[in-house]
């Protein structure tokens, strides 16, 4: 409806010309929410009828804007974001949702690792410590995580264990490209390659007929597979006369330690070797390994009185093999 202000009617003059005319268009105070009243009475037909259409524009879209606005909230919509990137959209809800259930794995994911950690280091403490407590509450766990995140010493010894481990395989893999873990056989021709590309070499010069070089090669075998540190082969000294009188080799066996392709020492026969003198070919694996350890080719330690009993407590007995005089295995128990 429409209303018409005649005692409440005020007149205003517009900043702003009408269109064609060069008279201020006049408005009158009416329902602020009706349709605005026609305020170009006085004027010329023409300028009359071009200025209605524009105010019954005007009217019909203020009329269109107020409808859609009741619309909106008799459906219960009042004050919602029409977009649907808006930040009460559903796609922008959608997005802020998945951001904050990643966000939540991730943080479930570092606490779990922490918390594996801390345990870790727990259990280690308490071996060293011979705490025998198994039970541990949340607040001991954030207790060692704490204790984790501020301790740099522990990091640093991490650290370090980490990379001797990584070194220490890496060594490992290098070795045995270059054919450790096995006791082989070599020629003249291979003889300087097989001595100077390995850091530590135990090389038997043997004679295929001699009855001592084949007990020396027993043992060897058996050494070999071991310790990975070292490369064991064998070169028959009589197909290798040139490198025989640069070593100045006179006996066989003949078993000449290397280090990088220097020789720094040799075991002529079975010096000290045998348990019992009146039995020289007789005599363990592990006195072979103990001499070779001491050169510094390979990690070797024979056990002490003190950890024999503890092995005897614990019913484990100490055994070497040794070379029969059948050419077979037996075993006895080790001794010094």
């Amino acid at each position: 409806p429409k209303f018409k202000a005649k005692t409440l009617s005020t007149r205003m003059t517009s900043n702003q010309n009408s269109a064609g005319a060069g008279k201020a268009a006049k408005f009158v105070a009416a329902n602020p929410l009706g349709p605005m009243s026609n305020p170009f009475e006085g004027m010329g037909d023409d300028e009359k009828e071009y200025q209605k259409v524009v105010s019954d524009n005007v009217n019909k879209r203020m009329e269109g804007a107020m409808n859609d606005l009741k619309k909106k909230y008799s459906d219960g919509r009042g004050g919602d974001d029409m977009g649907d990137n808006g930040p009460t959209g559903d796609a922008y809800q959608k997005h802020q949702q998945m951001q904050k259930k990643r966000a939540d794995a991730a943080r479930a994911q570092k606490n779990a690792s922490k918390k594996a950690e801390a345990e870790m280091i727990k259990a280690q403490r308490e071996n060293m410590q011979q705490n025998d407590q198994d039970e541990s509450s949340d607040d001991e766990y954030d207790d060692l995580l704490e204790e984790l995140d501020a301790d740099p010493e522990m990091e640093a010894l991490r650290a370090k264990r980490i990379s001797h481990m990584r070194q220490k395989q890496m060594d490992r893999a290098e070795n045995l490209a270059k054919g450790h873990g096995s006791y082989r056989i070599i020629t003249q021709d291979e003889f300087l390659n097989e001595v100077t590309t390995s850091k530590w070499v135990a090389l038997h010069f043997f004679h295929k007929e001699f009855e001592r070089c084949k007990i020396m090669h027993h043992h060897l075998e058996l050494i070999a597979p071991i310790h990975i540190e070292c490369k064991f082969i064998n070169i028959d000294a009589e197909k290798c006369p040139f490198f025989v009188s640069k070593l100045q080799v006179r006996t066989l066996p003949t078993l000449v330690i290397f280090r990088d392709g220097v020789a720094v020492d040799r075991l002529t026969g079975f010096q000290e070797m045998a348990v019992d003198p009146s039995e020289p070919d007789k005599w363990h694996t592990s006195k072979l390994q103990a001499w070779i350890a001491s050169t510094g080719a390979i990690t070797f330690a024979m056990p002490t009185e003190e950890i024999r009993k503890e092995m005897e407590k614990m019913g484990i007995t100490p055994r070497g093999t040794i070379w029969s005089t059948k050419h077979a295995n037996a075993d006895d128990e080790d001794e010094d």
